[in-house]
């Protein structure tokens, strides 16, 4: 079931002018844009700075990712203010990133040595095993109010300030939709996806099926700029603390698997597995979710939302394997399978940090104990959901979950 709340009613209500008169054109939304940047470079103290042409490049890719919002049918007023600060948030960290930097020159040194990358379907215990590896004391995950408020280490007072600004932003969504906290719970102070990190990606379209956006991300953006700028930011998260391997987890990396190992050479790369029958009703059920926050309700489609997802997850998944293939380094991928982390972690678990060079003992033993009871108390973590979901509400059959991935793929999820 997917329930929105009568707050939600009322603030599409209350923001849908400004939605009109600042989506009415081109020029009326790129003037929004415009201020947008003028605020934040006032914020981030960068108004004199000189940008490079790759981060003019960025700020005008930016501004093309705006007009697609302002573009998409049956935008409500509540997903347009949600547009805004998706983009604001974006260009802040650009900023923040590159006065740090020119404040700082030696970070741009900082090794980011042996990142790990968690990454597969949506819905594959992508969450659990990146929260199992980052409680290890040889590694670490940034967190939500971190990649939010992107910089050096705060003082107290301000890290305080930091995370309950963040954690407004989350219980706001909590406020406009019934359904998200069994779908997606998270904290401020959790680990959370180098998403937030990313100005593009395939997974901005689960929030809105934004107009033009996936043809252009697919065909004419240089992906490496997003993993570039993760370096950058880890850099500066990394700068006078004590240094440790990053866990980065993301399912939409399985569309950039390639700029991965270009950027950062070294990565361990950990797929997750899962029969895609599961996956695909899951991540439509949220799929749906989020569009019902963001769109009017009559331009909620579900079966676009299964067509879309299930031709873009699979050809994902395609896409990873014949990277994987070609990369020639077998060595650096480990597979993870969902029924068997789930199923006999204590034995599966020390398994999979042997392979990724991290050590293991009664502090692991303890945290893993910890991990696995959040999760069976449905505490923000992949395994245990409480929201229902099926294929046939989104159009599919388990036909056509079996076609579209391959029988090569299937037998290897479900085995």
């Amino acid at each position: 079931m997917h329930r929105t709340t009568p707050t939600l009613h009322f603030l599409n209500l209350a923001m849908e002018p400004q939605r009109r008169a600042e989506c009415r054109d081109a020029a009326r939304t790129d003037a929004v844009f415009g201020k947008m940047t003028a605020k934040a470079r006032q914020e981030t103290g960068t108004v004199d700075m000189e940008l490079t042409d790759e981060d003019a490049a960025i700020l005008d890719s930016l501004r093309f990712l705006l007009r697609c919002w302002a573009d998409t049918p049956g935008l409500s007023g509540v997903g347009w203010r949600s547009a805004k600060d998706m983009v604001a948030a974006r260009i802040a960290n650009l900023l923040t990133v590159r006065r740090v930097q020119a404040e700082h020159p030696h970070i741009r040194d900082l090794p980011v040595e042996r990142p790990i990358f968690v990454l597969g379907l949506p819905r594959t215990a992508t969450t659990l095993t990146q929260h199992i590896i980052a409680g290890s004391e040889s590694a670490r995950s940034p967190y939500l109010w971190e990649m939010y408020y992107l910089g050096l280490e705060p003082t107290a007072e301000e890290r305080a300030r930091r995370i309950k600004q963040t954690q407004r932003r989350l219980d706001m969504t909590l406020l406009l939709s019934k359904s998200w906290s069994s779908i997606h719970p998270t904290n401020a102070e959790w680990p959370e996806e180098d998403y937030w990190l990313k100005f593009h990606a395939v997974f901005h379209c689960t929030v809105a099926p934004l107009a033009g956006y996936l043809d252009w991300y697919q065909g004419a953006y240089d992906r490496d700029t997003d993993f570039r700028f993760i370096r950058d930011s880890l850099q500066v998260l990394q700068a006078g603390r004590p240094h440790r391997r990053w866990v980065l987890k993301h399912p939409g990396n399985i569309f950039n698997l390639d700029s991965i190992l270009r950027v950062f050479p070294d990565a361990q790369i950990v797929l997750t597995h899962r029969d895609p029958n599961t996956v695909m009703s899951s991540l439509c059920s949220m799929v749906e979710n989020l569009h019902r926050i963001h769109l009017k309700r009559r331009a909620v489609d579900r079966e676009a939302i299964g067509r879309t997802w299930l031709r873009l997850l699979s050809e994902g998944i395609e896409r990873s394997r014949k990277v994987r293939t070609d990369s020639g380094s077998p060595q650096s991928f480990v597979d993870v399978k969902y029924h068997l982390l789930t199923g006999s972690p204590h034995t599966y678990v020390p398994e999979l940090f042997e392979r990724l060079g991290l050590p293991w003992g009664p502090v692991d033993l303890a945290r893993l104990d910890e991990q696995l009871t959040r999760t069976g108390q449905g505490a923000g973590r992949d395994g245990v959901r409480r929201h229902e979901h099926s294929l046939a509400a989104y159009g599919l059959s388990a036909d056509d979950v079996d076609r579209a991935f391959g029988a090569d793929y299937m037998r290897m999820a479900r085995n």
